[in-house]
Formats: structure tokens, sequence, C-alpha cells
């Protein structure tokens, strides 16, 4: 039997660091929540936005940003998608 290969290709290695920097964002933002460091909640939560969309652009799904962030799937969509300017709203 052969061994297994634990390398990761490039692509998994810079998709899952993507994902180390959303949790990271994830857990700052948790903790300024926590502390009540309601003035850089701001600045927190455009660095997770970034952090999603930089994860995103790299392939990132949203099963896994949502596994990163502790929440759902569909959750992490509907919290972190680019939503699109123009459409009427309902």
């Amino acid at each position: 039997m052969a061994p297994a290969d634990t390398t990761m290709d490039p692509d998994s290695a810079v998709v899952a660091a993507a994902m180390a920097d959303v949790a990271a964002a994830g857990r700052e933002l948790a903790a300024a929540k926590q502390s009540g460091a309601l003035g850089s909640l701001d600045r927190i939560q455009r660095d997770l936005q970034s952090a999603v969309d930089a994860a995103r652009e790299l392939g990132a799904g949203w099963g896994q940003i949502g596994a990163a962030l502790g929440i759902a799937r569909g959750n992490a969509y509907q919290r972190f998608r680019k939503k699109a300017f123009g459409w009427p709203s309902r």
C-alpha cells in the first residue's frame, strides 16, 4: 500500500491560508463584540468582508467559509455575498 500524499497542491494551500484569514477575522469580530469594543466593529467587519471576498476569489465555497466562521453555508452566503446595486427592492 502506497503512503498517503500529505502535500497540498498550491491552489489548496492558498485557499487554506485564505480560510485561516477568514477564521481569524471572525474570531476578532466575536472578541470585539464580547468585550464591547464597539468603536472598532466597523473596521473589523470590513476586514472580515475583505477576507471573505479574497477567499471567494480564490475559489473557496460558501460551505468552507461558513465552516471557518461556525455558521451555516446559507448564512455565510446571505451575510457576505456581493449585493447587486440597482435592483429593485421588494
